[in-house]
């Protein structure tokens, strides 16, 4: 995504070589970046790294997806011709050859569990039909707009009577766009490729009481077959949210945890953490064991740290949303005992850090997106993996474990602000903040959160958002 707070960062297109381990292990030589004679057993010379969908939290191990989703603007006046071809548009784009293309270009995992072979687009749009022309704006980023350059060129050589006029753009500028052609009247149809949370400023948003996105209630004529089951499950919850189907998942992202299995071998331990009490025991022997912090958070601040923080409270059974909810703040207490055994680096580790894994820096990073991590610059050998363990397969087991996406509320970059806030004070200041202060730091992270919303909207959404309306879509 282009300029966007997460999902996959940065592109660089090399994705399609990345590959990892669940159980099976891969020995790879190592240079140790950094020693640590006094403080620390001298590091062995080769690791073994793995990759799995990380610890269940205590009330379930629902995994946080990002990437893109791909709506049709509600413009009026819409042929049934216009409103056809964007649908034929939007089930090429949806297709597993699509996808899978995508995935090898990009990292971005598949809607769907099958690389389906041959035609497997349904015929929407006939061949006798006028030549329709639409516009299509994608944030997917300048390096990985390239392949979506080719997807198109292929479409239009397909599907010779329609047009495409793409563009890659900002999701701010691509969401002022269609609010633009909604307010002048514009007829020509519309189909974004937008971030997940992007979207939500035209999902939420109306025009003379009608949505900006178009209610694409005929999502199962452009959906692929095999379709996994925790996605279709989202599409679900999102039609009991807004009463209509104003995006479909379109290229998804799941973070992982990234392990060095030699680190924990070495204090006895065979296996990953499955749950959060194994990961502090772990946390704990790792620290005796080389006298320093070895697990690595997403802490720098800005965006990472509250989407990181968003699954961990997520995983507590917990809403997020609201800060202070009873679980959330559980979940704070945990992240706050957790962080004594942090890796020096925490607070400068945001997306696309991980190389200190390879460079003994730490054992453990604590969630990573798939699409920002390249397993050769830290020195695996991925030829002497089985396509059976990839990348791409763990996160699809991380995604039939259950799933979940942030609520694209239009005040999400604000409620970031906040929450980083939060982690601030009481964690990267040294705990400026002490435990017993944990439920109140969060308590005014929800009034400022709260006045910010009324100020900005209105009483009414900032209740609702009180009450706990606004929460995890989750499946």
């Amino acid at each position: 995504m282009k300029n966007t707070e997460e999902e996959k960062k940065p592109g660089n297109g090399t994705t399609k070589k990345i590959l990892a381990i669940v159980v099976a292990v891969v020995i790879v030589g190592v240079v140790i970046a950094v020693e640590y004679p006094h403080l620390a057993p001298k590091p062995v010379k080769q690791q073994s790294l793995a990759v799995y969908p990380g610890p269940a939290g205590p009330a379930n191990s629902e995994h946080l997806l990002g990437g893109c989703v791909i709506a049709e603007a509600n413009t009026a006046g819409l042929t049934s011709s216009q409103v056809s071809a964007e649908n034929q548009f939007v089930a090429y784009m949806l297709s597993p050859e699509v996808q899978f293309t995508c995935e090898q270009a990009t990292g971005f995992i598949p809607i769907s569990a099958h690389n389906t072979t041959g035609k497997d687009v349904p015929s929407i749009y006939s061949s006798s039909n006028t030549t329709v022309t639409i516009t299509y704006f994608t944030s997917i980023g300048s390096a990985d707009y390239k392949t979506t350059e080719k997807l198109i060129s292929n479409f239009e050589n397909t599907y010779r009577n329609i047009k495409i006029s793409a563009t890659d753009e900002l999701a701010t500028n691509i969401v002022t766009n269609v609010e633009a052609n909604i307010h002048a009247g514009k007829t020509a149809p519309i189909v974004v490729s937008i971030d997940n949370l992007d979207v939500g400023i035209l999902a939420y948003g109306t025009y003379h009481g009608a949505s900006y996105l178009a209610n694409m209630t005929d999502y199962k004529q452009v959906v692929p077959a095999h379709v996994i089951g925790s996605v279709t499950s989202l599409t679900h919850t999102e039609l009991s949210i807004f009463h209509a189907i104003p995006f479909i998942t379109q290229i998804i992202n799941t973070p992982l945890v990234w392990i060095d299995m030699t680190a924990l071998n070495s204090i006895g331990v065979t296996h990953e953490p499955q749950n959060y009490t194994a990961l502090y025991n772990d946390a704990k022997a790792l620290d005796k064991k080389y006298g320093r912090g070895m697990i690595n958070f997403q802490g720098h601040g800005g965006a990472s740290t509250p989407t990181e923080l968003y699954q961990w409270f997520v995983q507590y059974g917990g809403n997020p949303v609201v800060f202070n909810d009873t679980h959330d703040i559980q979940a704070m207490y945990y992240i706050y005992n957790l962080s004594k055994y942090f890796t020096p680096e925490y607070k400068t580790s945001y997306w696309a850090t991980y190389k200190g894994l390879a460079a003994n820096k730490y054992s453990m990073m604590d969630y990573q997106w798939p699409g920002s991590v390249n397993l050769k610059t830290v020195g695996m050998n991925t030829s002497a993996v089985s396509g059976n363990n990839s990348v791409l397969n763990v996160s699809i087991k991380a995604m039939s474990e259950g799933v979940f996406i942030r609520d694209p509320v239009p005040w999400i970059s604000q409620w970031q602000i906040f929450m980083d806030d939060a982690w601030t004070s009481l964690i990267t200041s040294g705990h400026a903040e002490n435990y017993s202060t944990i439920a109140h730091v969060l308590s005014k992270e929800n009034s400022a959160m709260f006045q910010y919303i009324e100020s900005n909207d209105n009483y009414t959404v900032a209740h609702d958002y009180e009450t706990g309306m606004y929460k995890p879509i989750t499946a």
